[in-house]
């Protein structure tokens, strides 16, 4: 039997508020810093990380926790769920990634990647790989034997990542202000200039025509996907820096989180804001939209972990 890399603690603690589209429906209260969150693919489970480690389970549907799954050595600084929802990816300081069975919290696997922390990790659409921005490179393991499998050369840190839902294709930024471009075979790389400050979040849609890039000026650029030549249009979107994108499940919003307390939605069309959403006392470090489209979930360092209804 594996291991439990994480201890239990099991209660509920949440607070509703009414509201109609765009405002906070669910607020749990927690006393810890939210790095990030993360639904599953059925959009049951909302897991978010803090800056202890702690990794939070909620049922998003009763509203409910559902358990606080404790670290007992390292600090968890990213997370992303598998295809099926049945493994959590947790990317950690040190170099190591562990990898959880859900929802109930067994230590699967461990890997080790350098030694410096895994700000970034994704897994493949498809399933069957997840890639790992280290210091060194950017790497892709197989979740079939836990095995690296190939190693991407990079410019400067990296600690974004995302897929093309095809599987084929890695997006990465970080401290050198550029987009890269990278074929999982390796036989390509591809480079995008436009942002003046450190990537700081990244978003492909699931359509595969948009994808979003947001740096530490605040600034979003929204790429019109699929060309040889890459498209953007430019949206001022958060004082203090951008930390976390989502497109909405259709392709036709795009939610964003800042260092000015706030998430916004965007029309993934035109680039106007639709709607901005107040409630978190500190940086919002987090956004996912539900697999739903109807909500969006997000993860601030005031302790909060919120739902709010969209229009």
């Amino acid at each position: 039997m594996p291991k439990a890399f994480y201890s239990f603690a099991l209660f509920v603690s949440f607070a509703m508020i009414p509201g109609c589209g765009g405002q906070e429906k669910v607020n749990f209260k927690e006393s810890q810093q939210f790095l990030a969150v993360d639904f599953n693919t059925e959009g049951t489970i909302l897991a978010g990380i803090s800056k202890s480690g702690t990794i939070i389970l909620w049922d998003s549907i009763k509203q409910a926790k559902i358990q606080a799954l404790e670290s007992k050595d390292r600090k968890g600084l990213s997370l992303d769920f598998n295809k099926d929802g049945s493994l959590l990816a947790v990317g950690q300081d040190g170099g190591q990634i562990q990898i959880l069975s859900m929802p109930d919290g067994e230590e699967k696997q461990t890997l080790k990647s350098g030694t410096a922390a895994i700000k970034a990790l994704a897994f493949s659409p498809d399933g069957k790989n997840l890639a790992i921005a280290s210091k060194q490179a950017i790497e892709i393991w197989s979740t079939t034997t836990f095995k690296k499998t190939l190693t991407l050369a990079k410019s400067g840190l990296m600690t974004e990542l995302a897929w093309t839902p095809d599987s084929k294709t890695i997006l990465s930024g970080g401290s050198d202000f550029n987009l890269h471009v990278y074929s999982v075979d390796g036989s390509s790389q591809n480079t995008l200039k436009g942002h003046s400050k450190a990537i700081s979040a990244l978003a492909v849609s699931k359509d595969g025509k948009k994808v979003a890039s947001g740096d530490r000026a605040g600034k979003i650029l929204l790429w019109d996907w699929g060309t040889k030549n890459p498209s953007a249009k430019e949206i001022t979107a958060h004082q203090g820096g951008v930390d976390s994108l989502s497109f909405s499940p259709d392709a036709s919003q795009l939610a964003s989180a800042g260092r000015d307390d706030l998430v916004k939605t965007w029309n993934t069309s035109s680039a106007d804001i639709l709607q901005t959403l107040k409630g978190h006392k500190n940086d919002v470090r987090g956004v996912v939209f539900a697999p739903d489209g109807l909500t969006i979930a997000s993860a601030g360092l005031d302790g909060t972990v919120k739902i709010w209804e969209i229009k």
